[in-house]
């Protein structure tokens, strides 16, 4: 796959089938994905990599917590609002999925389901988690950005879904204690990876894109 249509046709799954990447697979991405810059070479980024029984633990207990309204205690605090332009984009990118895979905006029951399957990976049996030592500071999450879209454009490289979720590391004392990290690792992104549903309606999405951000001055 050629690098501009990789970088256009990329786009986030939501729906996988129940199996396995090879580990072969996985090594190939993550040795690719190394390769993304970072300031003076410093490499701040950490990766652990669930599978397994691994996986089962985390999505068990993320999502127990999750379905029982547990307060979030992310590493990094999720934003409390957004400026208009940004909140109206996710606003209508989230009406626009819900429309698309016919779940009515009132129907509390499935958008809750729908938004659970967050923690389980989306169905998938593996998820790539990125985290750095908490001395790091704002420079090292851009240079851990660079990695995460190195891992999601290689995954769809290799004819893999992946999808970047905030919602993974919202419970980071979990992943500690099944990765046996000590306190001082701190969470920025999960994402889950693997082979995607291609007949699901919800990896069919494609969302939009604004280029009014984009200004030249001469």
């Amino acid at each position: 796959m050629e690098l501009f249509e990789a970088i256009d046709s990329r786009t986030s799954k939501r729906d996988f089938e129940d199996k396995p990447v090879s580990k072969e697979i996985i090594d190939k991405i993550l040795k690719l994905s190394l390769r993304a810059p970072s300031w003076a070479n410093s490499q701040p980024w950490e990766i652990a990599v669930s599978t397994g029984k691994t996986s089962e633990f985390i999505k068990t207990n993320l999502y127990e917590l999750a379905k029982n309204c547990t307060p979030i205690n992310p590493d990094y605090p999720f934003p409390d609002s957004w400026p208009e332009k940004q909140n109206n984009n996710m606003f209508e990118t989230g009406r626009h999925r819900f429309e698309y895979i016919g779940i009515n905006r009132d129907d509390k029951e499935k958008r809750t389901e729908f938004s659970l399957s967050n923690y389980v990976f989306f169905h998938s049996q593996t998820a790539i988690f990125i985290y750095m030592d908490e001395n790091l500071g704002i420079w090292s999450v851009f240079d851990c950005g660079f990695l995460a879209q190195n891992i999601l454009l290689a995954a769809h490289g290799f004819g893999l879904g992946a999808c970047p979720q905030a919602y993974l590391v919202a419970y980071p004392d979990i992943l500690r204690k099944a990765f046996k990290l000590p306190n001082n690792k701190k969470f920025l992104l999960g994402i889950s990876i693997g082979y995607y549903k291609k007949e699901s309606k919800v990896n069919e999405i494609k969302t939009f894109r604004n280029e009014d951000f984009i200004n030249y001055f001469e």
